[in-house]
């Protein structure tokens, strides 16, 4: 029993590298993302630049593009926290490349955290978005106060999230 048991671990240690193939997806969008960045900057550059944009418009454009970034940012700290959690941190030691200095003081409960912040932002972010396109019909209240809804269970969450670690921290101490 204990040799199935040791070839059922070995197994599934030398699998962690199948979840390289997950991370670089996570790259791909990153990389689909950052193109579809790049033509909402441009369109907004050119109405800037050449045709008319009302101010709400131009703060609606502006989110859109914060969303993008931290939906980006959000998958990158996934990517790479995900990679040197389950897969290796080889790849910091052999290059010049700089280890950024959150990455070594990450582990799973941190990791939770900044996703559920990260999450948190994002939301927020889509939140006022949402408010500031809506007009005052019953349906768009509706819809905004769905979004705020939303939006507070996020924050409560991530209260619950830190609320639980704090309380397995004390009881290990």
């Amino acid at each position: 029993m204990e040799k199935i048991l040791a070839f059922v671990g070995s197994l599934l240690y030398g699998m962690r590298f199948t979840m390289l193939f997950f991370y670089v997806g996570l790259v791909a969008i990153i990389i689909g993302i950052l193109g579809k960045f790049a033509l909402e900057t441009y369109k907004l550059m050119s109405t800037l630049l050449f045709g008319q944009l009302e101010k709400i418009d131009l703060i609606i454009k502006v989110l859109e593009l914060v969303d993008m970034t931290m939906v980006a940012q959000l998958v990158w700290v996934v990517a790479l926290a995900g990679v040197s959690l389950f897969v290796t941190t080889g790849h910091f030691d052999k290059t010049d490349m700089k280890k950024p200095d959150w990455l070594d003081h990450v582990n799973t409960y941190n990791l939770k955290l900044k996703l559920a912040f990260a999450i948190i932002s994002i939301s927020g972010v889509h939140a006022l978005k949402t408010y500031l396109s809506g007009d005052m019909s019953l349906e768009s209240v509706q819809v905004v106060t769905m979004v705020a809804v939303i939006h507070f269970t996020f924050v409560l969450s991530a209260i619950g999230i830190s609320f639980a670690e704090r309380l397995t921290r004390e009881q290990h101490k």
